[in-house]
């Protein structure tokens, strides 16, 4: 219990920290103190495994809970917080600004994660959400971008929290665990599906989504599609499987969800010509591949979702960080692309290695996480859903294919661009992740399913 008062402490020192070396206005100081503290968390994170603590799960103050699950989830979210940092010290006017406000944002993602209430769910959301507004406001990000994000986040609380009343209602509780079901709760059960669907972009929850990350700056966007998505799968989880896993005709539903996900996703993608709304359609699709372990509910199909959450959120920094570098070029389209691998030969190979991870590689985290998830399908009975899910592959080869041809395709009058040093450190890292647990996965599928276990024992 004492290690895990440290590690909140730590926690409330980086945002406290954070604050007094803004006000000193010493954004070198503030970038180095902020990616320590980031560190030593992540040190935390990693002591807590090793040590055991939170298996059994640790309560902390009656109001979160340390657990294979949060330690986590906990560790992914300060790791991607981490290179999000790197890629915004680069390339944003605010540094200062986007430090103390992501830290915010990072909390709230610890409160969801350990949540053993809906309660701690709710502020944890809202403590993670809201922050990402006024960063796309302070990034030169448009106003459109930020009124949209804004507009359904208010959306989605609403509607979490009319479903939480209901929940107490007829369960007078708000504790995470399961009920016995009734017509109401089945009825809070839609409404949590769409609520926690606007956060993790969940068709049909996720119309404005293409808009956001399209008028967000790149860094920002690398914030909100791969950190910030992963919350609301992170709570989508914990809300599905400790208090509705007796609902079979749910999971039947997020199925269905799963498939229209995948399909919008990608066909949708192949029609666009900016880059980013590329990827962000593309974002689209991959939420509905980590949909179909959670629609398998079994422990298996969880795994196979951890993972591919935890893949697909590397590759996404990875891939917004070399968008970031071609947007301070002013190239934003896909034909922007042309030539790239004469210009930058990193910049187009980790992009063109990103993008087919995406569509599953062998030996890349892409191609392991998509065939847990077809696997975990195929042993549940779910065969359609498998088939689906490798159809909606083929689909999304289309547009990955066309990028990657553009990036190799000849320039006349190519010159050379220098890639920032923290950018390619964070391109390198993201490299090493995809093709690491690609080649050799068990340590990370031990880890995920050391966390789909407290959700959905062996």
């Amino acid at each position: 219990m004492d290690a895990s008062f440290i590690l909140i402490a730590l926690a409330l020192v980086m945002t406290l920290g954070s604050i007094l070396i803004r006000l000193l206005n010493k954004k070198t100081l503030l970038f180095a103190f902020n990616c320590l503290m980031l560190i030593l968390l992540l040190a935390g994170f990693a002591y807590f495994y090793y040590s055991g603590i939170g298996t059994p799960p640790e309560l902390i103050v009656n109001t979160f809970a340390i657990n294979p699950f949060s330690i986590f989830f906990g560790a992914m979210f300060t790791a991607g917080m981490l290179l999000v940092n790197m890629l915004a010290e680069k390339y944003s006017e605010n540094y200062g600004d986007f430090a103390i406000i992501s830290n915010f944002a990072l909390l709230g993602m610890y409160v969801v994660s350990s949540s053993v209430s809906l309660i701690t769910i709710f502020v944890g959301l809202e403590l993670a959400t809201l922050p990402a507004v006024f960063l796309i406001l302070l990034s030169r990000g448009t106003i459109e971008a930020a009124t949209k994000l804004f507009i359904t986040a208010a959306i989605a609380i609403a509607i979490l929290s009319f479903a939480i009343v209901l929940l107490y209602g007829a369960s007078n509780s708000f504790a995470l665990k399961s009920y016995s079901q009734s017509t109401i709760i089945a009825f809070a059960a839609l409404l949590f599906v769409a609520a926690l669907g606007f956060e993790a972009s969940i068709f049909p929850f996720n119309v404005l989504i293409p808009d956001i990350y399209t008028g967000s700056s790149a860094y920002v966007t690398a914030m909100l599609g791969g950190v910030n998505k992963k919350v609301g799968f992170a709570a989508l989880l914990q809300v599905l499987l400790l208090v509705f896993i007796t609902n079979k005709e749910l999971f039947l539903f997020v199925a269905v969800l799963s498939t229209l996900t995948m399909f919008y996703g990608n066909i949708v993608a192949l029609l666009q010509n900016n880059t980013k709304r590329m990827l962000a359609y593309s974002s689209i699709s991959q939420a509905g591949y980590i949909l179909i372990g959670v629609a398998v509910a079994s422990q298996a199909g969880i795994t196979a979702a951890i993972f591919q959450i935890f893949s697909h959120m590397f590759i996404f920094i990875g891939m917004l960080g070399i968008l970031a570098f071609l947007e301070s070029k002013n190239r934003k389209e896909v034909n922007d692309l042309i030539g790239l691998s004469g210009e930058n030969s990193l910049a187009a190979f980790s992009l063109s290695l990103f993008m087919l991870s995406l569509i599953g590689l062998p030996l890349t985290t892409g191609f392991v996480g998509k065939f847990l998830l077809f696997l975990s399908a195929i042993n549940a009975g779910l065969i359609w859903l498998a088939v689906i899910g490798i159809i909606n592959t083929a689909i999304s080869v289309f547009y990955y294919v066309k990028a990657i041809m553009a990036m190799y395709a000849n320039k006349e009058g190519a010159r050379h661009l220098s890639m920032p040093l923290s950018l390619r450190f964070v391109v390198i890292i993201c490299i090493l992740i995809t093709v690491i647990f690609g080649i050799y996965p068990g340590p990370l599928v031990n880890l995920a399913s050391g966390a789909a276990t407290y959700l959905i024992p062996k």
